[in-house]
């Protein structure tokens, strides 16, 4: 028999605690990316490797994700996302860590990106995406937005936390702490409070329970599906120039002039305005429908990448351009994140966004690797940010002409409150 929808009060006060564990989770994911600024200086230093070099072990990661996202994903739909988080956020805090044991060798320097990028599978965004989107439905946006915002925290702090203990106590010291301490904190609050709708239907019958039959898509019809196809190349660019950007802001910045004490904090601005990005459009879209929200999220990042040419000669210009660069990359996420859970459906959720997720990580792979090499051959971050601005107005065109969200038929009528549009609610 059906049941009424749940208010968004009446979500958020059974479940905030798991969107809190999930958003730290979100958070330590992202720390890899957003430290490796930081710590590009004094591995250059002491290994004398160039940054194109440095920046490949991220590419591995990246194209570690990218082939692995989608068996992660139908992991998730086979098995729920409680025991994949809590077990990957105990090794991907260790493999973290282990960073402090580079030697010099670029092999090892590369291994070690190899073990980091196979457990790191298990703690990045599908898992926590898949998992909030199982108990949310009225305030689902949101709950994303903000456990999305998590990479935010991840964008603002590990830059300014990685450079403080990187000054206090060596870049060795650095890769411990921010593993044992923000990793830990994370498996801490994962294996009390990240709970999914799987674990939730075993505790209340104390048994193990086969998972509802949610409404949406098959893989093969979202495979053919315009709209999914459309987010998927949007998700692509973004993902190519805002890794590539990102990993470099903190250089890039630090070479119009200012200390690198000054480019960390500007850079960390971003951040922040990720964080704002992330729960604004979040709120918008559990309102509203169409294509504005969407585009004006992504082709801001567009004037960000223009601030960042210094043509204005002012550090107020590079901030403002960070802040842009931090608020689309925010808002960009929680767009597709949630524009898929509505027009895919939650049915296979976890392989069709794990392959989309692959795809991000494919331009994640390419964009630090690019940006290292324009910089080696030019001698200037110019060229990549003159490529950039246009490419995020490309992108953020695939969003024009989506139409409403679907109204997907369920085999499980119990389910299909879940699929209603968000603007009904």
């Amino acid at each position: 028999m059906s049941q009424e929808p749940a208010t968004a009060a009446q979500e958020w006060k059974k479940h905030w605690l798991m969107v809190l564990a999930a958003m730290v989770g979100m958070s330590f994911y992202s720390v890899i990316t957003y430290s490796l600024g930081t710590f590009i200086g004094p591995i250059e230093s002491e290994f004398g490797w160039n940054r194109t070099e440095i920046s490949f072990g991220l590419t591995i990661f990246a194209l570690i994700s990218m082939f692995g996202g989608p068996f992660i994903g139908a992991a998730i739909d086979k098995f729920g996302t409680r025991t994949i988080a809590t077990v990957g956020m105990f090794l991907t805090a260790a493999a973290f860590a282990a960073f402090s044991l580079a030697n010099g060798s670029l092999v090892q320097w590369y291994g070690l990106y190899v073990f980091y990028g196979i457990v790191a599978l298990t703690t990045k965004s599908t898992i926590w995406s898949a998992g909030v989107s199982s108990v949310f439905s009225t305030s689902r946006s949101l709950a994303l937005a903000v456990m999305l915002s998590g990479s935010a925290l991840g964008q603002t702090f590990a830059p300014i936390i990685a450079n403080w203990l990187i000054e206090d106590h060596g870049w060795r010291a650095a890769y411990i702490g921010l593993g044992v301490g923000w990793g830990g904190l994370g498996l801490i609050l994962v294996a009390l409070f990240f709970v999914d709708a799987r674990e939730l239907g075993r505790r209340s019958t104390g048994a193990a329970v086969a998972p509802p039959v949610l409404p949406g898509l098959t893989v093969k019809e979202a495979t053919r599906d315009s709209r999914v196809i459309r987010i998927a190349i949007a998700n692509l660019f973004m993902s190519m120039v805002g890794s590539g950007v990102t990993v470099h802001l903190v250089p890039l910045i630090a070479e119009t002039g200012l200390d690198k004490s000054e480019a960390v904090q500007i850079a960390a601005l971003a951040g922040i305005a990720g964080i704002v990005g992330k729960l604004g459009v979040g709120a918008a879209l559990d309102r509203f429908q169409g294509s504005l929200v969407p585009f004006l999220s992504f082709a801001v990042a567009a004037i960000g990448h223009l601030l960042l040419l210094d043509v204005l000669g002012s550090a107020g210009a590079l901030a403002l351009g960070s802040m842009a660069l931090g608020f689309s990359a925010g808002a960009g996420l929680q767009v597709s994140t949630y524009l898929i859970s509505r027009y895919a459906g939650l049915r296979n959720f976890g392989t069709i966004f794990g392959t989309i997720a692959s795809m991000m990580m494919a331009g994640m792979a390419l964009g630090p690797l690019l940006a290292g090499y324009i910089h080696d051959i030019a001698g200037s971050y110019e060229p990549l940010l003159l490529m950039a601005a246009p490419t995020m107005l490309l992108a953020a065109a695939m969003f024009i002409g989506l139409g409403p969200y679907p109204v997907f038929k369920s085999d499980d009528p119990d389910s299909a409150p879940r699929s209603q549009p968000a603007a009904a609610s």
